[in-house]
């Protein structure tokens, strides 16, 4: 089979397998999608390979299926980037939502930046409502605007992008079903940049995601909390994310002092769990 120009790297687990059938878009040439499907409650791959494909899914020749026992979204992640054989990827997960409009964008995108590692792009929700505030202009990662930041399925990785190889690994000790529960993203774009990659962003609407992802529970997410300050430790080390952990735990908005107190305890004790668990290799 050629090697794909467009690969969709969908993670999914356990029955939501059901729902990827409802993202595809009708086979078109030079795209190709595969699919990370974890199996939380299987203990070996003889278990694993048990659980039958669903028909939808088997009758595509340009659909691929990846089975693993156990979760966490960042080893799905992991697992999709070690099977993929195209060369620009999409990340994505199985509530997400493309259109033909959706590889029009993306290839615009490839051919403005064909050196990138990673491309960012808009996220809408299901109403075609922009996620979240993006700037309206063009910028690579190192110059982003203040307030700038990275949702998963906004990403599209280059395979064979000249600088770095091989592209990094999402980071294990984040993601959902971590105990840091998000900011696998972050770290790994943080990664990319600093190993010499050029991460662009361009101003194009690809994907439509139900709104109310992990990272913006802040609030209620012990979990969330304690990635807050696993992100901030990596990226500015642990005497930078202690003082960005203080000034964020006593000026986010809407908590009382208690709520204040125990957010800064845990966003420190993310910083702890990233300085005593090492990443896997």
């Amino acid at each position: 089979m050629p090697v794909p120009q467009i690969e969709f790297l969908v993670c999914t687990i356990d029955r939501r397998i059901r729902s990827v059938a409802e993202m595809l878009l009708p086979p078109e040439e030079g795209v190709a999608w595969l699919v990370a499907w974890q199996l939380s409650e299987a203990q070996t791959a003889a278990e694993a390979e048990a659980h039958p494909l669903p028909e939808a899914l088997r009758n595509r020749q340009d659909v691929r299926v990846v089975r693993q026992p156990g979760r966490g979204l960042s080893r799905g992640r992991n697992l999709a980037l070690s099977e993929a054989r195209g060369e620009w990827l999409v990340i994505s997960d199985d509530d997400c939502r493309y259109t033909t409009e959706s590889l029009k964008n993306l290839r615009r995108a490839i051919r403005l930046h064909p050196d990138a590692a990673a491309l960012q792009l808009q996220a809408t929700d299901l109403d075609g409502n922009l996620m979240h505030r993006y700037a309206p202009h063009s910028y690579e990662y190192r110059e982003r605007p203040y307030g700038a930041f990275v949702s998963s399925w906004e990403l599209v990785l280059h395979r064979t992008a000249p600088v770095p190889q091989p592209l990094p690994r999402f980071d294990e000790r984040f993601g959902i079903g971590a105990w840091l529960a998000c900011g696998e993203e972050e770290v790994w774009v943080h990664q990319c940049s600093l190993a010499g990659g050029r991460i662009y962003y361009e101003p194009l609407p690809f994907v439509a995601t139900p709104p109310g992802t992990t990272g913006t529970r802040f609030a209620s997410h012990i979990g969330v909390q304690r990635a807050k300050g696993g992100v901030l430790c990596i990226m500015h080390g642990p005497f930078g994310a202690l003082l960005r952990v203080s000034k964020f735990a006593w000026t986010v908005p809407g908590f009382g002092f208690v709520q204040r107190l125990c957010a800064w305890i845990r966003m420190i004790e993310g910083v702890v769990y990233v300085l005593t668990h090492h990443p896997l290799p």
